[in-house]
């Protein structure tokens, strides 16, 4: 993955993440012998193994919904919900820094998942699985075994005059920025795809497992120690993974690429894609006045990778309607980051402009019988703003702990004003929103959105070495929680008003010569705002999934 960050910041930032995250550590890496001092090369591979159960029982309301029932019942309280081997290799070639390549490919295996899924009673005439049988597509990338490509790019440094330019083609992720959890806020939104998936099924997944590579060439042009060029242009387009529906983690049963159907007898079929030919040119200015400081500007011009329309419905014929996911395209972007470290601490702050973002919508049936479909159906577009503050910094040897790490994220986004399609804007009328009175009284509940919005993400890891000989102890503690609104735009990366996720567990590593054995078990709760509509339960957000808390074991190391 190229990552763009000021080196004065990094080291600090990425070893706060290391810690909080579980990165695995490259110096387990296997060097291949090539007898050229020119050439070298190494082969890195992680094994990494989850087996989780669930702790919850269900919410009988929301569990015996046709719209959720399937990820809610294929599991009982206390049943294995996961037992997946992952499987993540990265080869690297290097010619005497100027040349190289990289090729990563991921493989993974579920013996335990089953082959069905189950609906409530009663629920089962109309499961969005044919017989409720998960489809080909649920099978692959949950059950497995099967493997794939990541990463598979050159690579080159050269000299032009005296600047230097650093190129890159094939198939990689970019994700240049100032984020350190979600990117949602950042100038890098949707610059490279998301594998969502993994991150459910495999926690202490890396960055660069979960970030989709992409079609693209980069190029990173230094003209002066101070000042570099950046820029991107991709290929190819590529769509984010999620969570599939009728699956453990899933919101919605008829969601996204998996199920069959997203209603009795409304299929689903392929998606409307974005495009290929996102562009990103960025500029990169660390003054000599500024100390540790750098300062970023970005413009940018792409395709979304995450649906801003999951569920859209066509019924051109009466007897065969269809649904499917579309993806926003022609998003602007001017984007401002700013780098640097103050007594310290790492800090990074960004803020960014998009127009004709993708914003939350509702009304996603079209009727045209007999007709072709219409041709604008991309929901609502508005203009809006997105800002993150991010900080880490390492905490010394105390009285309760030999080292630790803290790191915070705090997210925001404003609605400036909704440009097209306002009667698909699912906000109030002081909002923008122009369905009347629905979004007037709770809100949240119903899924409607406020022109500001904002959440904040924190994670803590305190670390005791040498517990026992070559036994490392820490636990770490992360959460993230929606501290006011429902953001206006789709794929915003913040949680509704009150939804909060925490996860926390010990860690134990064991080093046995120059391998190391990481131990987790973490405990996971995810909840929202919840409520009653007409008598009946809602929830916001997170809350759909409150009564799936879970607890999961993984064994990781690295070679």
């Amino acid at each position: 993955m190229l990552v763009s960050r000021p080196l004065t910041a990094a080291p600090l930032m990425l070893a706060s993440l290391c810690l909080a995250m579980g990165a695995s550590d490259e110096a387990f890496a296997l060097r291949i012998d090539s007898g050229n001092p020119d050439l070298s090369m190494r082969l890195d591979t992680t094994v990494r193994y989850n087996q989780g159960w669930r702790v919850d029982g269900r919410d009988k309301q929301l569990a015996n919904n046709p719209n959720f029932d399937e990820g809610n019942y294929t599991f009982d309280k206390g049943d294995v919900f996961l037992s997946r081997l992952d499987l993540f290799s990265e080869f690297d070639l290097n010619w005497q820094d100027k040349y190289g390549l990289r090729v990563s490919g991921a493989a993974w295996y579920d013996h335990d998942f089953p082959d069905k899924t189950e609906s409530a009673p009663g629920l089962a005439p109309v499961a969005n699985y044919r017989n409720n049988e998960y489809s080909g597509l649920v099978k692959r990338y949950y059950a497995g075994p099967s493997a794939e490509f990541r990463d598979y790019f050159v690579w080159g440094n050269f000299n032009i005059g005296n600047t230097e330019l650093n190129a890159k083609v094939g198939s990689f992720a970019w994700l240049p920025g100032e984020f350190l959890f979600s990117n949602a806020s950042s100038m890098s939104y949707a610059m490279a795809p998301n594998d969502g998936l993994l991150s459910d099924l495999s926690p202490g997944a890396s960055a660069k497992e979960t970030s989709l590579p992409i079609g693209q060439f980069a190029t990173t042009w230094q003209f002066i120690p101070e000042l570099s060029l950046m820029f991107q242009y991709t290929y190819e387009f590529e769509r984010s993974r999620v969570s599939e529906g009728g699956t453990y983690y899933a919101v919605a049963d008829g969601a996204l690429r998996g199920p069959d159907f997203l209603a009795p007898g409304v299929a689903r079929r392929d998606a409307k894609e974005g495009d290929n030919g996102d562009i990103a040119v960025g500029l990169r200015w660390s003054p000599d006045w500024a100390m540790d400081s750098s300062f970023g500007l970005w413009y940018r011009k792409f395709d979304d990778k995450n649906a801003s329309w999951a569920n859209q419905v066509i019924v051109q014929s009466p007897t065969a309607p269809y649904s499917r996911a579309v993806y926003a395209k022609d998003i602007e972007l001017y984007g401002l980051t700013w780098n640097g470290v103050y007594k310290s601490v790492s800090i990074g702050a960004e803020v960014n402009y998009r127009t004709n973002m993708p914003l939350n919508t509702t009304g996603q049936t079209f009727i045209a019988i007999g007709r072709p479909e219409p041709g604008n159906l991309d929901g609502a577009r508005g203009d809006t703003v997105h800002a993150l503050l991010s900080g880490a910094f390492t905490i010394n040897k105390n009285a309760f702990f030999d080292n630790g790490s803290i790191a915070a994220q705090l997210d925001y986004m404003h609605l400036v004003k909704v440009t097209d399609n306002k009667a698909f804007y699912n906000g109030s009328n002081s909002e923008g929103g122009s369905v009347a009175g629905r979004c007037e009284d709770k809100e949240l509940l119903r899924g409607c959105s406020t022109r500001n919005a904002a959440s904040l993400g924190v994670s803590f890891t305190p670390v005791w070495q040498q517990v026992m000989p070559s036994v490392d102890v820490s636990f770490p503690v992360f959460a993230t929680y929606g501290l006011y609104g429902n953001p206006a735009a789709q794929n915003a990366g913040i949680p509704p008003e009150d939804s909060y996720l925490l996860k926390f567990g010990p860690r134990v590593e064991y080093f046995v010569g120059s391998m190391k054995h990481q131990f987790d078990l973490a405990y996971t709760a995810r909840h929202g705002r919840t409520g009653q509509i007409n008598g009946n339960n809602a929830y916001s957000g997170l809350g759909y999934l409150h009564d799936r808390d879970t607890l999961i074991l993984t064994y990781q190391t690295a070679f």
